[in-house]
């Protein structure tokens, strides 16, 4: 009984001590938990945590970040895009857009998708390279919304809704301008996860609507011909050019 009554006495140790490690988050990702609560605190809308899943160079970023914070808060982060070391290892504390950044225009259709049928292999493409538009282009959520709930009425009326609302779900869950993906929203302008939903000054929308324009009335006829594909369309095995 004894032995006994000891062999318990250590297994409730060892479970007390378990449950008392359960109750202190994992120090890396708390790291970069409390990096984005900080940003937020300063007034930036995340989507998604600016360091990702916490690797250890995002990690590392995020300690830095944590000192700056501590050395001056909210002031010291925003002053912090006058520091060049500081924006090599957090650039998107320092982004600045201009008119000038803006990348031209392209597109490969639907993304990671079905341009059409079988029969009919680009029946619906106009409707993912109108949606491209805005989405080079960016500006508010609402911009945002608009785009992909137009998106989702032309595939509906080029094929149905189950299709359309896959597309749908697709481009919500993977168009966010926290990722930094080629197909992120405002993915024309230098990525930028802290004000991804920015409205643009009227220099830059000028250009984006310039951009556009140049491609718009090639893209947007059906089908798609040799020489507007030349000018407008991506080779989905090229590497990206200019984030997209």
């Amino acid at each position: 009984m004894h032995d006994a009554s000891r062999a318990d006495t250590a297994r409730a140790l060892l479970l007390l001590a378990v449950a008392a490690c359960a109750d202190q988050p994992y120090k890396d990702t708390d790291e970069c938990t409390r990096a984005a609560n900080a940003l937020a605190v300063c007034g930036h809308v995340l989507e998604q945590s600016p360091f990702g899943t916490c690797q250890q160079a995002q990690r590392e970023g995020a300690e830095y970040l944590l000192e700056i914070y501590a050395s001056g808060g909210c002031t010291a982060l925003a002053d912090a895009k006058t520091d060049s070391w500081t924006c090599s290892v957090l650039p998107f504390l320092c982004v600045d857009h201009t008119a000038s950044e803006l990348a031209p225009f392209t597109t490969d259709g639907c993304t990671m998708f079905p341009d059409g049928t079988l029969s009919d292999a680009t029946r619906w493409q106009h409707c993912c390279i109108t949606h491209d538009f805005a989405y080079f282009t960016g500006g508010p959520a609402s911009a945002r919304d608009a785009a992909d709930h137009a998106l989702r009425s032309c595939i509906a009326g080029e094929s149905n809704q189950a299709l359309a609302d896959l597309v749908w779900a697709g481009v919500r869950l993977g168009g966010t301008p926290a990722l930094r993906t080629p197909w992120r929203w405002g993915y024309g302008w230098t990525y930028d996860p802290l004000n991804g939903y920015r409205t643009l000054p009227g220099d830059q929308t000028s250009a984006a609507a310039a951009a556009v324009g140049s491609s718009s009335a090639c893209a947007r006829s059906r089908p798609t011909s040799l020489r507007c594909r030349a000018s407008t369309m991506r080779s989905r095995e090229s590497p990206p050019r200019c984030g997209r």
